[in-house]
C-alpha cells in the first residue's frame, strides 16, 4: 500500500465519522470502567494467601497469550468468527497507519486506535464475570477478584501502550529506552509485508519470542 493510498483512505475515514464522536470521551469512558472495575475487585480482597496471590501474574500472562491469539489469529486472518474484528483491524487501522506514519494527526484519529468502548463491556460481561464466578465458588472469592484485577490491567495496560505507540514525534515514549524499543515493534509489524507474520505482542513480546514471530530491527534515529 502506498502513502498515496494510505492518505486518501484517512481522507474517507474521518469524513465518515461521526460528528458525534468525541476522542477524550472515547479514552476516558474505558478509562473509567476499567478502572472503577478494577478499583471494586481491590477493595473485596481480604487476608490474600500465597496461592492466591499466584493468580495474578498468571492472569497477566493468560492475557499476554491472549492478546497474541486474538491479533494473530483474528486481526490477521479473515474468519466467520472474527470477520468484524478483521475488518477492523486489518482493513482499517493497517490501512490507516503504515510503517514510518504512524503517528495519529487528531483526536478523531483516536477511533482508529482505540477499541470501541463496547468491547470493555464484552470483555467483563463475556469473560471476567464467568471466569470470576466459577473461581469465586470453585477456588476462593480472592482469587476471583485477583483474576478480575489482572484480566481488566492486561485490557487497559493494552490500550495505553497501543495508544503510546501511535503518538506524535517527540513524545515521551521516544525518550524512554525500553519503551521505545516496543514501540519499534510495532512499527515494523505495520509493514506491510509482514503483518501478518511478526510482532503480534502489543504489550511484551513474550509470545513473540516464545512462539518465534519476534522481528527487531534498531530504531531509526
Amino acid at each position: 500500500m502506498s502513502v498515496k493510498a494510505m492518505e486518501a483512505f484517512r481522507k474517507n475515514y474521518r469524513a465518515n465519522i461521526s460528528n458525534w464522536y468525541n476522542g477524550w470521551l472515547h479514552m476516558l469512558s474505558v478509562l473509567t470502567v476499567g478502572l472503577a472495575a478494577i478499583g471494586y475487585s481491590v477493595v473485596q480482597l481480604s487476608d490474600i494467601s500465597l496461592f492466591e496471590w499466584l493468580t495474578l501474574p498468571i492472569t497477566i500472562i493468560v492475557v499476554n497469550f491472549a492478546e497474541y491469539a486474538a491479533h494473530r489469529w483474528l486481526g490477521h486472518l479473515r474468519t466467520k468468527l472474527g470477520g468484524l474484528f478483521y475488518q477492523r483491524h486489518t482493513g482499517d487501522h493497517h490501512s490507516f497507519f503504515l510503517e514510518d506514519h504512524m503517528p495519529f494527526q487528531s483526536k478523531n484519529d483516536w477511533r482508529v486506535v482505540l477499541f470501541p468502548v463496547y468491547l470493555i463491556f464484552a470483555f467483563l460481561i463475556g469473560l471476567i464475570l464467568p471466569i470470576g464466578s466459577l473461581l469465586y465458588f470453585i477456588v476462593s472469592p480472592n482469587t476471583a477478584y485477583l483474576m478480575a484485577v489482572g484480566g481488566i490491567f492486561g485490557y487497559l495496560f493494552y490500550e495505553v501502550m497501543h495508544f503510546s505507540y501511535h503518538l506524535p514525534d517527540g513524545s515521551l515514549v521516544e525518550k524512554i529506552p525500553i519503551w521505545r524499543e516496543l514501540r519499534q515493534l510495532h512499527n515494523l509489524h505495520h509493514r506491510r509485508n509482514i503483518m501478518a507474520k511478526k510482532n503480534f505482542n502489543i504489550t511484551l513480546p513474550i509470545f513473540d519470542l516464545l512462539l518465534g514471530t519476534l522481528q527487531w530491527e534498531k530504531t531509526k534515529r
